[in-house]
């Protein structure tokens, strides 16, 4: 679950003249905008430079290849996810994909905190039955404890899964991966995981590891790279790391927005691979169209088009253009048109 704490933006580099200050990262800049997508690779075994605490520092992970494994992720909507009641004051939703499993992280964030609140898949539920919350705005030599965790039950056996350590922001500087430069903050977390299981309330079973791990966190970022260690190490500046996770590619989200308040339009499953449901609305009788649209603005194809009464639609989409090829994975754009109002919002093809 800690890897789920590592999310990604884009910060465009303003040059050396940057390496000596000390960045700060407020709400407005940890990624919220839906339809925002990033890659995030990561490569197990990988031999590592992290240097010391303070600043400024220059960390480079260019020289590493890149791992077998990619993680694909997206900011969704609240309301198009599998269980949106169970999180209640959860406002920002991670959607992550990674072979054919599809994961969802509910967070809660205002200008004060980022709280992580718990995750799904398309079947289980998983709430924390404590936050893991950041606080905000996050400066450099900034620390704070965390604690969270959940509980799964089948029958007489319940299993406890929590997590709980310190982090601290030792150090700033920038940071160099195969995607780009960029001035960062170091977060180093000395991080312990604890499963215990219970046969009828009666704990039978317990296992404790410790990891220390690295975010470097840029501005519109929470992690540009990140780097965990094997299990139990003690030395924190160890150059074996179990896994090195950078991001490989980000799109910005292009917020979604609707000047008739009271037509709704949701997509899910994002990411998807065999087809995606677009859902809307409409308050009043409407002129609709609905189309999708490469990342370059090209029309792929047109779901839907003409008039429609007052009441709730749905359209999907096989990943086909209009000739009914397949088309390859990548971000598409998906569009709503309401009389004259639009509606934009970007959806993930992963087959």
């Amino acid at each position: 679950m800690k890897l789920l704490r590592c999310v990604g933006a884009i910060l465009i580099f303003l040059g050396t003249n940057y390496l000596s200050a000390q960045i700060v990262i407020d709400w407005t800049e940890i990624p919220h905008t839906i339809g925002t997508t990033w890659t995030k690779n990561l490569k197990h075994d990988a031999t590592v430079a992290l240097g010391s605490p303070g600043g400024p520092q220059t960390w480079y992970f260019t020289a590493q290849p890149m791992g077998t494994e990619n993680c694909h992720n997206v900011i969704v909507p609240k309301a198009s996810t599998p269980f949106p009641d169970s999180f209640p004051n959860s406002n920002l939703v991670y959607s992550s994909f990674e072979d054919v499993d599809t994961s969802y992280l509910y967070m809660e964030l205002t200008p004060n905190f980022l709280s992580t609140q718990g995750l799904c898949d398309t079947e289980i539920v998983m709430q924390y039955f404590a936050y893991d919350s950041i606080p905000l705005p996050v400066h450099y030599e900034d620390s704070h404890n965390y604690h969270y965790g959940y509980e799964m039950t089948e029958g007489d056996i319940t299993v406890k899964t929590e997590w709980y350590g310190h982090s601290v922001v030792d150090a700033y500087g920038t940071v160099t991966i195969p995607y780009g430069t960029y001035p960062c903050l170091r977060e180093c977390s000395f991080d312990t995981c604890a499963m215990t299981t219970f046969y009828l309330g009666t704990p039978i079973f317990g296992d404790t590891i410790t990891h220390i791990s690295y975010t470097f966190i840029a501005e519109h970022y929470s992690g540009v790279v990140c780097v965990f260690s094997h299990a139990d190490e003690t030395n924190p500046n160890y150059t074996d790391a179990e896994v090195l996770e950078r991001i490989t590619n980000f799109s910005p989200g292009i917020e979604e927005y609707n000047t008739t308040p009271k037509n709704t339009f949701t997509c899910y499953p994002n990411p998807f691979s065999d087809y995606v449901e677009l859902n809307y609305t409409l308050a009043q009788p409407s002129d609709c169209e609905v189309t999708i649209y490469d990342i370059n603005g090209r029309l792929v194809k047109t779901l839907m088009s003409g008039q429609q009464q007052l009441g709730s639609y749905s359209v999907h989409w096989n990943g086909k253009n209009e000739a009914g090829n397949s088309l390859p994975n990548g971000v598409y754009l998906y569009r709503l048109k309401i009389d004259n109002t639009v509606s934009i919002g970007k959806v993930l093809l992963i087959k």
